[in-house]
């Protein structure tokens, strides 16, 4: 571990990362009591540059409270090398899917790599590595620059607006449109879920309240609507949710679980973890589940004004 000065550190994979205002706001905090703890991965150049990795948070803090130096660890001195080795090391979970594909966009479009070479250093499969270039494919630059602003959420980008436009075959253009009218406003995952509802297919009058930045007004309007058209509860309809996804995972998983292409490492260090966890609460998910289909099976039919038999 060494110790380099601010000015020292290159900063231009930055936009490959995250922002989390939330969590650097925690990190600022920790920094100013007990110092950075933890050293910034970089690439070390000749000449005393830093080409940063990993350690963006920090940085920014650091410059936040004054400081002049900060710790530093080398991975390598190559980019496209020291990219790979930090992706390795980061094992999957330490990466977000968006930052992995940006990273492993890097190593194709400004290094070269193809994408069986990429899939080799990184063991992972072919396909692993292109569904990641076709998701930073997807994102046009107003897109991406939100996104890993912090200013649109991760999870409303991949499961919301990237299924729902792909699906729908919406204009990137309009995509733009969108994010730039919700972008940065503190919205919820389920408000801009409704918003994207009502901008893409709730007609032009919807469409142009929300490019107004007429926003909650859309909302009420879109709640109001749901209301009226869907009998359940908000409970209810989570519920329901939820199980269909169970049913879904499950599913896809019998079948995944015995494919012959999971065979990393890197795969199997986390996926058995995850299993781990999900035998442990098998037992009492499967007793709960039981019970419930057995007491909605008895009331189904009856509603909350109907005397069932064996009530009265």
């Amino acid at each position: 571990m060494k110790t380099a000065e601010l000015s020292q550190i290159d900063t231009r994979f930055e936009g490959s990362r995250l922002k989390d205002r939330g969590r650097e706001k925690h990190l600022l905090y920790s920094i100013a009591e007990h110092g950075i703890m933890e050293p910034l991965q970089c690439v070390e150049k000749t000449g005393g540059a830093y080409i940063l990795l990993d350690g963006f948070k920090r940085l920014r803090c650091g410059k936040q409270l004054g400081l002049n130096n900060v710790p530093v660890i080398s991975i390598g001195s190559d980019e496209a090398g020291a990219i790979i080795r930090f992706m390795r090391l980061s094992c999957s979970p330490g990466l977000n899917i968006l930052e992995q594909a940006m990273l492993i966009d890097e190593l194709s479009g400004s290094y070269g790599l193809g994408v069986r070479e990429i899939a080799r250093h990184l063991e992972h499969s072919p396909a692993w590595v292109s569904l990641r270039l076709g998701i930073v494919g997807d994102m046009s630059p107003t897109v991406r620059a939100a996104v890993f602003s912090g200013r649109f959420p991760v999870r409303s980008y991949m499961y919301t607006l990237r299924v729902f436009t792909r699906v729908n075959r919406v204009k990137k253009t309009d995509i733009d449109a969108f994010v730039k009218a919700v972008s940065g406003k503190e919205l919820s995952i389920r408000a801009i879920e409704l918003l994207a509802e009502g901008f893409f297919k709730g007609g032009a009058e919807m469409r142009a309240q929300i490019l107004c930045g007429n926003i909650n007004w859309t909302l009420n309007q879109l709640r109001q609507e749901e209301t009226d058209s869907n009998p359940l509860s908000e409970a209810e309809s989570k519920t329901l949710k939820d199980l269909e996804l169970v049913h879904g995972c499950i599913n896809r998983l019998v079948y995944r679980l015995e494919d012959s292409r999971l065979q990393s490492d890197v795969f199997y260090r986390p996926a058995r973890e995850v299993a781990g966890k999900i035998l442990g609460n098998l037992k009492t998910f499967g007793t709960t589940l039981e019970k419930f289909h057995g007491n909605t099976t008895k009331q189904e039919g009856c509603g909350k004004n109907v005397i069932c038999a064996g009530q009265e």
